[in-house]
């Protein structure tokens, strides 16, 4: 059985790096962090590759370990799996079609509970911020796994960047 469960996971490794490969961007492509009009200093964000061969150490205590395996796809660090485990678990109790509309900016969503903040228009990204990475297209988009724990990193990203802190916007 396990030897079944690693032989998918292999070819769907090769499936992942073949579609990476034919990917259309140019080969000079470089990510920049977009920033409110008024700070135009653009800064140039480092790709990191995640190494799907190394083998993932789940904390024992782990309340929602399902989604583990998709938040280091997207690009969550080992060491931060607990307190994003907690925050999943505090905020969702692990389901992804959760929905809080008391919260402010248009509610929360998904696993994280990211607020509309980041996914309604403002006066900095008329589109959204997280539009502007083409992570999704709606708010309603981050009732999504993947999308929510990608759209929860790059808001933790941000937070980290700006305020020292990528676990701010979870804070109670």
């Amino acid at each position: 059985m396990v030897r079944r469960i690693l032989v998918i996971f292999i070819f769907w490794v090769l499936g992942l790096l073949a579609l990476m490969s034919i990917s259309s961007k140019p080969s000079d492509f470089r990510n920049s962090v977009p920033r409110p009009p008024n700070e135009s200093v653009e800064e140039l964000v480092q790709v990191t590759p995640v190494k799907h061969d190394d083998p993932v150490v789940l904390p024992h205590n782990m309340l929602c370990p399902q989604w583990a395996q998709i938040a280091i796809d997207v690009g969550w660090r080992e060491e931060d799996l607990p307190m994003l485990d907690y925050i999943i678990h505090r905020e969702s109790r692990c389901f992804t079609a959760s929905y809080s509309n008391t919260d402010p900016n248009g509610g929360s969503y998904g696993l994280t509970q990211v607020n509309g903040y980041w996914c309604n228009s403002s006066q900095w990204y008329p589109q959204g911020y997280l539009q502007v990475f083409g992570v999704l297209e709606q708010c309603e988009d981050l009732l999504h796994p993947r999308t929510n724990l990608l759209s929860a990193h790059l808001v933790w990203l941000y937070s980290d960047r700006e305020y020292g802190d990528g676990w701010l916007p979870w804070q109670k």
